[in-house]
């Protein structure tokens, strides 16, 4: 079997290893420093007015404060635990890694915010091998109830899951809740965007996707790490708005990035038949085959070796 000869970061496109976006967080000293500077110019103001106005004038930003400070112990604490959640899949490298990993997630998760993302590292270990299993994982999440500022995430990651394993119609009531607003990086809001865009080719709302690939482009450096899901979404768009040509140039990408990220389209169930013809063609004209598919859970899925 043949292999690419240059292989890009976030080449993987196969939704059942999708879960990897989690980053090592980091503090946001200019959003402190401005909240802070704030917060100090409301008072300066209010003890200014206190000779007009009385005493009470201060209980305003004595409020705020405080709401700050509340706001933002919460903001530290999941930082912390993101932190340590992170440093756990640094090790997840290999099969034994990820098992050392999946044990010492067995440990923690304590607490709303900590258990929701405790489920998506878990599932990103569990997707390596068992997309089914990874799904499982994040089903078990209340979204509802996780934290604001994760919920668009877990929507988006069980989202791409579910597309990967052909069930459509269960990944359209999830982007629809998706908040592209709320990704916290750039590389996040285009996962979001590629997510939300193959849905809706593949739920035959092909104007909607177009006007996202329009927006978020696979060649723009911002976005490097998610190329290959934004290829993927465009495939899917093009064939639905009969642009082929433009689906086939994505296609050509795809392959250049690793011949493998085309499984995906050449799975019995869910694929369309046009797009799995297409793959196919041009897989046999480059010489290059993804790796073949292994039977797990309740379908084909695909695995990488």
């Amino acid at each position: 079997m043949a292999k690419t000869k240059n292989k890009s970061k976030g080449s993987s496109v196969d939704p059942n290893e999708a879960l990897k976006n989690l980053e090592k967080p980091k503090t946001q000293w200019r959003v402190i420093l401005q909240i802070a500077g704030a917060l100090v110019a409301v008072w300066m103001i209010s003890a200014f007015t206190m000779q007009w106005t009385g005493i009470w004038i201060l209980a305003l930003p004595g409020i705020l404060t405080l709401v700050a400070a509340g706001f933002g112990f919460y903001i530290w604490r999941l930082t912390r635990q993101s932190s340590q959640i992170f440093d756990i899949l640094k090790g997840a490298t290999d099969a034994d890694g990820r098992k050392n990993a999946l044990a010492r997630l067995g440990e923690k998760g304590k607490g709303k915010g900590g258990a929701a993302m405790n489920a998506l590292a878990r599932a990103q270990l569990v997707a390596a091998t068992d997309p089914n299993g990874a799904i499982e994982v994040l089903e078990e999440i209340d979204i509802a109830k996780a934290p604001a500022l994760m919920q668009s995430d877990i929507r988006a990651n069980l989202a791409l899951l579910y597309l990967g394993v052909g069930r459509v119609a269960e990944a359209r009531p999830l982007v629809e809740e998706i908040r592209l607003d709320r990704a916290p990086q750039a590389k996040s809001k285009a996962m979001y965007a590629a997510v939300i865009a193959e849905c809706h080719a593949r739920s035959r709302r092909v104007a909607e996707a177009q006007t996202l690939m329009e927006t978020y482009s696979p060649d723009d450096p911002a976005y490097s790490d998610v190329a290959a899901l934004l290829h993927r979404a465009r495939v899917y768009t093009f064939v639905g708005a009969k642009k082929r040509g433009l689906a086939k140039k994505s296609m050509e990408a795809m392959v250049a990035m690793d011949p493998n990220t085309l499984a995906g389209f050449l799975q019995k169930k869910g694929s369309n038949p046009e797009i799995s013809k297409m793959a196919r063609g041009l897989l046999a004209k480059t010489g290059l085959m993804p790796k073949p598919q292994m039977a797990r859970g309740k379908g084909q899925v695909g695995r990488r070796r």
